[in-house]
C-alpha cells in the first residue's frame, strides 16, 4: 500500500516544519479568496481545518512531561496537598561560656587599677608654681604615634578621660572662641621641667560614620621626647602613663597646667627620679 502524501510529509520534514508549511498555505488560499470576492471562505477553513487536525493527529497521544519536583519538596507527600515546605534548621546555640577570658590585646600593658597618686615630687613642683585642684585627667598606654617624632605630638583620647571634661565651663567657651585651640598650657614633663604645650581638638570622622575626638597636645612634645631619652623615665611605646591637670592663679583668673608622669611596669607608682 502507497504512503499518502501527507504521511511522506510527515516522514521526510519536522512536525513543526509541517504544521508552519501548511498554515502557510492556509494563509496563501485566504488571501486568493479573498481577491476572487468569492466570499465562501472554505479554502481557508478547510487548509485551517487540516493544518491543525494533523497537528491534533500529530499531538494526540502526546503528554506533557512532568517537571522536576523543587529541591525543598517532601518526599513522602503523595500529592501536591500533602506537600509542605521544609523548615531550615535552626543555628545551633553555644554554650555560654562559664570562664570567660579576659579580651586583651598581645602584649598589652596592664592598667594599673586603682591608679597610683600622683607622686610627691610633682606635687612640690605644682605647689611651687600656686598650683591646686589636682585632677588625674587619662591613665594610658604610649602609642607608636605618640613617641614618633614625625608626628611630634600626644593624643588624649575624649572616650579615655577620666572626668567628662576636664576643662571649666569659661575654658570651654574660650576653647571653642578660638577654633579649639588653648596655646601656652605650662606643661611639666616626667623630668621635672616646664615647658609649654598647645592644646588643640581634633574630630575625625570613621568609616562607620561616627566620629572619634581626641585632644592633642604638640609645638614642644618632641623637646620632651628627647629631653627623656635613656633615662628611667623614657617615653617608648607601651609605657604606661598619667597626665594630671592643675589650676594656677595668674591675675584675676585661673590658668590650666598639665603634668605628665610615667609609670613603672608594676603601676606601683613614677619610674622619674
Amino acid at each position: 500500500m502507497g504512503i499518502r502524501p501527507d504521511n511522506r510529509w510527515r516522514i521526510c520534514l519536522p512536525r513543526g516544519f509541517m504544521i508552519d508549511l501548511l498554515n502557510f498555505f492556509a494563509r496563501k488560499n485566504q488571501r486568493k479568496a479573498s481577491a476572487s470576492n468569492s466570499g465562501s471562505g472554505s479554502g481557508y477553513h478547510t487548509a485551517t481545518a487540516f493544518a491543525f487536525a494533523s497537528r491534533d493527529a500529530e499531538t494526540e497521544d502526546w503528554v506533557p512531561e512532568t517537571p522536576n519536583p523543587p529541591r525543598n519538596r517532601n518526599r513522602n507527600a503523595e500529592n501536591e496537598e500533602d506537600w509542605v515546605p521544609e523548615k531550615p534548621n535552626p543555628p545551633k546555640k553555644r554554650p555560654p561560656d562559664l570562664n570567660p577570658k579576659p579580651n586583651l590585646k598581645p602584649n598589652a600593658p596592664t592598667l594599673p587599677n586603682p591608679p597610683p597618686d600622683l607622686p610627691l615630687h610633682f606635687k612640690n613642683r605644682i605647689n611651687a608654681m600656686n598650683g591646686t585642684q589636682l585632677v588625674l585627667i587619662i591613665q594610658k598606654p604610649l602609642t607608636d604615634t605618640d613617641v614618633n617624632i614625625h608626628n611630634s605630638r600626644l593624643s588624649i583620647p575624649l572616650s579615655q578621660i577620666k572626668p567628662q571634661d576636664f576643662l571649666t565651663e569659661d575654658e570651654i567657651k574660650d576653647f571653642d572662641k578660638h577654633n579649639k585651640v588653648m596655646e601656652e598650657v605650662p606643661f611639666i614633663d616626667p623630668s621635672g621641667e616646664v615647658n609649654t604645650m598647645t592644646l588643640t581638638q581634633w574630630d575625625m570622622r570613621k568609616p562607620s560614620g561616627t566620629k572619634s575626638s581626641s585632644y592633642i597636645l604638640r609645638t614642644n612634645w618632641n623637646k620632651v621626647l628627647k629631653a627623656n631619652l635613656k633615662t628611667t623615665s623614657e617615653l617608648k611605646a607601651k609605657r604606661v602613663i598619667q597626665i594630671w591637670s592643675f589650676r594656677r592663679q595668674v591675675g584675676d583668673e585661673q590658668q590650666l597646667g598639665l603634668a605628665l608622669v610615667v609609670l613603672n611596669t608594676e603601676g606601683e607608682g613614677s619610674s622619674s627620679s
